[in-house]
This record gives C-alpha cells, structure tokens and sequence, in this order.
C-alpha cells in the first residue's frame, strides 16, 4: 500500500519577542488558511503527530478546527526543532541579550540578512562536530533524532499521516532523501562514505532557508520501495504574498 505524508511547518511563531514559542497573529491566519484549504480536499489525515512545541500545537488545533477534522492528534518531541536559541548564544555568547542581537543586526542596515548570515555560520560551527560538548544535542543527536522520527513513519501503518514540525526537521528529511542519504546509517557513522557530504549540507542548507510558515512537504511511502519526495515547502493556501513568511 502506498501511503501518504504531508509534514507541514507551523505557522509564523512570535520571532523576536520574549517568548518565540507561540504564533503570532499572522502564524494563527496561516495555520487557519491552511486548515480552510485542505478541507476542501479529498485528502483527509487518518493520523496526526506534532511536535511538544507550542508553535506545532496551535497550528494543528487551528488546521483541524479550520478543516472541520476530529482526528486527535499525537504528540511527539521527536518532530521539535533544533534548539536555535542555544546555538545561537553559543556562537554568540552577547546574544543572551537580545537587545544585543537587535542592535547588532540593524546596525549592518540590512538586518534579516545579516541574521541569516549569522544563523548560517551558527548552525555549521554546530553542525561541525568540534564544540559538541559546549551543546545540549550535538548535531549527531539532531540527526539520529530525525532519522528516528522518519523510521517511525516508514513503519507506520496509517494511510495519510499529517506531521507539524519546523523547518530544520522537515529540511533535514528533505535533504536526505534528495541526496539518497540511507536511512540506516548517521552522518557521523564511521563506516559511511563521505562522498554526499557537500551535497547533503548544501541542500539542507538551501531548503532551511526557503522553507515557508505552513509550508506543506508530501511523502509518499511504500514498504517496497524507497521513500519519494513529491513536493517541498507549497503555500497555494497562501493567497496573497504578505502572508508568505519565513521568519
């Protein structure tokens, strides 16, 4: 039987404020129009997983209640995010403050590419394997904990499976299959080759980047044969371009 996976980024969380884990007023809009969206399609979950995060669990409720779907909804802190803030801080100690963080990036006058630039050298001093003990989960965590999530939905048994998570967990799957990277094995296994490396970091890096709020990635799973990307990142739900966000 083959089967169906949609994993859909939650919608815009509150960037910048005091407490990021919860969706802004445009995040809970998104998460609705989606909701809208599919409920006008055929395509109906017979199971739904989110993440533990607050930004996942909103964003189901609002989908659900939008779609007019009862399907309760499974909670699983496998599908949570990298930790972002801890990152960060740890590549930039000064950023604890985020006035800091603010000032810095404003100041460059071009402040969300200045913040992309310093998130992307975050992420691959931690992504490199040399300051593992300076973080809470190493990127081999972050890769096994991903590469378990995946393997419980190829052993799963539901027809249509509707997954909310974030946007380096859904990147991150979508790399690896992009790539062809085995399932069975981690990015830091001894025995595995190293020949997809830059293949692996460069598209995991381009998908982090253009991965939308409610942005919807389809699967298709068939225990027979090897796991399909059919799409990344869609937003027709999202009619009009001030509601297309990626931060």
């Amino acid at each position: 039987m083959t089967r169906s996976v949609l994993l859909v980024r939650h919608g815009q969380a509150s960037f910048g404020k005091s407490d990021y884990d919860q969706l802004s007023d445009l995040g809970h809009t998104q998460s609705r129009l989606l909701g809208q969206f599919m409920g006008t399609r055929e395509w109906r979950p017979d199971r739904i997983v989110t993440g533990s995060l607050r930004r996942h669990r909103q964003t189901a409720a609002e989908i659900c209640v939008a779609a007019g779907w009862a399907t309760p909804s499974d909670t699983d802190p496998v599908w949570n995010e990298l930790d972002h803030v801890e990152i960060i801080n740890t590549f930039r100690p000064a950023y604890k403050n985020m006035l800091v963080l603010k000032a810095d990036m404003v100041r460059t006058f071009r402040p969300r590419a200045a913040f992309e630039d310093m998130f992307t050298a975050a992420i691959e001093r931690w992504a490199g394997g040399e300051h593992d003990d300076e973080y809470t989960e190493t990127f081999t965590d972050f890769d096994n904990r991903v590469r378990a999530a995946f393997q419980g939905l190829l052993a799963g048994d539901a027809e249509r499976t509707l997954v909310i998570s974030s946007v380096g967990v859904i990147s991150w799957i979508a790399a690896r299959l992009l790539v062809g990277e085995p399932w069975d094995r981690g990015v830091r296994d001894a025995e595995r080759e190293t020949a997809n490396d830059a293949a692996l970091e460069n598209v995991w890096r381009m998908a982090s980047l253009t991965g939308h709020n409610t942005g919807v990635t389809r699967l298709q799973l068939d225990k027979e044969n090897p796991p399909q990307l059919v799409s990344y990142n869609e937003t027709a739900h999202l009619p009009e371009a001030r509601l297309v966000t990626g931060r």
